[in-house]
């Protein structure tokens, strides 16, 4: 709502008589306050908002009022004051801002900083602070991230090259470098993508603005499951025969689980002997409701409930499935494709091996991560494949991460040695990265990016159908 008013007061007062607490921001300050600990007064140019030794001047003419906010702004456009309710989505902003200042700030005594704002975040992940900084006539991109947003390194390095790209188009200027204000975790990380990616950026570690040197020597390595943990899951595979379309996947420790294509629908606990089923409905004297909650079982029992359970998620999780907007069909939906590829990888290119292909491998880049998938050519080359069915600014760099790790395994002789590839005399050629994505969903950034990667890494780009579901089938295969 907005109105010409020259001074909202009685908007301003029905405002903060609604809440017991509010936050009110002017500027890059901010102040928190109770119910009946401000005052107005009344000025020539407009109202003055009072609480303790805080003061902010409320003037212009453009307000706008919403359920949890209250904004005025200048002529020109500039936020004089924003008065904020309690809520989640209030102190997220709250908190985004106060980082942005203090990036701001931090980074001016060393650059100026021309323009700065946050990137747009995809679902599930946080936000990155982009900075255009400028030093001595040289222009740098920037990127920031703080500790408490969970987002990862490709996210990060993705927006640092988007804005470098969008800066060289929009101001016909060349960048002479990046910069990243990351805490010293992500900062590790994105020392070892950076190794392959040759585009000069500085790494600064937060809080302390703490230059990143990076290690001569950086480990890369892949979590092995031990020999007699393997042996008990092919018993336990064993022991069901299921269809080719269920695979038991191994998880933390020496947790396993079936899943149908890519949904799992029984965990089994080797060191308790208990299940558990994620999908199954919950039974009450409700009704069948809350669809992920976790039933356990022990004994001869569970048996019987996983196979109830594939058979009921069996008749759902199809191809040609009438109810499309069912959580068993969408779910999962990137794992059901690496379940496709698994069982034919010849798909993506005929000179793969059709087995071994392992998917889901662990490993661990300062936190636990998953390989989707690496296989084996017939002539013994390793393939990394990164799959993505969103689209998705990150597919390139996160198999680029991925690739490093099976590079290193490689040279270590660690396949071998951990019982991956038996039958197979692997090859000493550095391994094959192929990124699959249906066409439709190819993020058009990816082009771009290729540009920076060292020519020594071979990397494809496979655009499949979008229909894959039906039948995996490659409409473009290009190098980059």
């Amino acid at each position: 709502m907005g109105t010409d008013q020259d001074n909202p007061v009685e908007e301003l007062r029905q405002f903060l008589s609604e809440a017991p607490e509010f936050v009110c921001v002017s500027g890059r300050q901010f102040h928190r306050f109770v119910q009946g600990s401000y005052r107005l007064r009344f000025m020539p140019a407009g109202v003055q908002f009072e609480s303790g030794p805080f003061r902010c001047r409320l003037s212009g003419t453009n307000w706008t009022r919403s359920t949890h906010r209250f904004v005025v702004r200048e002529r020109n456009g500039g936020p004089t004051a924003i008065i904020l309710k309690p809520s989640r989505r209030n102190e997220l902003w709250l908190r985004r801002q106060r980082f942005r200042w203090y990036c701001e700030e931090q980074a001016g005594r060393r650059w100026k900083v021309v323009r700065s704002g946050f990137a747009p975040s995809a679902k599930g992940s946080g936000a990155c602070l982009r900075m255009i900084l400028r030093r001595r006539g040289c222009w740098f991109v920037a990127v920031a991230a703080g500790e408490e947003e969970e987002v990862r390194a490709e996210s990060v390095l993705s927006q640092l090259l988007i804005l470098c790209r969008q800066f060289e188009l929009s101001r016909g200027r060349r960048v002479h470098g990046g910069l990243l204000f990351v805490p010293a975790e992500l900062a590790e990380t994105l020392a070892r993508l950076l190794r392959d990616i040759a585009f000069p950026t500085e790494i600064y570690c937060l809080p302390g603005w703490v230059h990143f040197r990076m290690p001569q020597t950086l480990a890369y390595p892949l979590l092995w499951p031990a020999e007699s943990v393997r042996a008990e899951l092919a018993a336990l595979q064993a022991k069901f025969d299921f269809p080719n379309e269920v695979q038991l996947v191994h998880r933390d420790g020496r947790e396993c689980a079936f899943e149908y294509l890519g949904l799992p629908f029984a965990v089994y606990e080797s060191d308790t002997g208990v299940w558990k089923f994620p999908l199954r409905e919950h039974e009450s004297g409700k009704g069948n409701s809350d669809l992920w909650q976790n039933v356990s079982t022990m004994g001869g029992s569970a048996k019987v409930i996983v196979r109830e359970e594939f058979q009921r998620i069996r008749s759902m999780r199809r191809p040609h499935a009438r109810f499309r907007s069912d959580s068993l069909y969408q779910l999962y939906a990137e794992r059901w494709l690496e379940s496709l590829i698994v069982r034919n990888p010849k798909y993506l290119d005929p000179e793969l091996r059709s087995a071994p292909v392992y998917s889901q491998v662990p490993a661990y880049i300062t936190r636990r991560r998953v390989i989707d998938l690496v296989a084996v050519t017939e002539s013994g080359r390793l393939v990394v494949i990164e799959v993505k069915v969103q689209k998705s600014p990150d597919l390139l760099l996160q198999g680029l991460a991925y690739w490093r790790i099976v590079q290193q395994a490689q040279q270590q002789r660690a396949f071998q040695h951990n019982g991956y590839f038996r039958d197979v005399e692997l090859s000493e050629e550095a391994p094959l990265l192929y990124c699959v994505t249906p066409l439709l969903a190819l993020h058009a950034e990816q082009r771009h990016f290729a540009k920076w990667l060292r020519p020594e890494i071979p990397a494809y780009l496979i655009g499949i159908n979008n229909d894959w579901r039906r039948g995996v089938k490659v409409l473009r295969k290009e190098k980059l």
